[in-house]
């Protein structure tokens, strides 16, 4: 198992932020549109020294089973559809391996 996650800055160079609207919106058109699941997490991170806002879109795959790579594309088809949308200089992709995942009930 392994976790993708794309890490999308809120600042828009030049033209102020991406607000709770613009956002909304794109998760919408963009990420709904792309992927059947993901966790989205909002945090701030840094750029260039700076403090940004920032959201996170993760999805965990099974990198065995077919339609992972798939999955996959389908991500970083978010994070260029960002980046193109929101003119971002760069977004940050990363891949985790996943030792074990177990969903525990009650």
């Amino acid at each position: 198992m392994q976790t993708h996650s794309i890490t999308l800055g809120r600042n828009i160079p030049n033209a102020g932020k991406v607000t709770r609207q613009m956002w909304n919106q794109f998760l919408k058109d963009e990420v709904c549109s792309r992927l059947d699941f993901a966790t989205v997490t909002e945090g701030v991170g840094i750029y260039k020294g700076e403090l940004e806002d920032c959201m996170t879109i993760s999805i965990q795959v099974d990198e065995r089973a077919s339609g992972s790579d798939t999955l996959i594309k389908k991500l970083q088809d978010v994070g260029n559809a960002y980046k193109i949308q929101f003119r971002q200089e760069c977004i940050l992709y990363s891949s985790t391996l996943i030792a074990d995942l177990v969903f525990r009930w009650p």
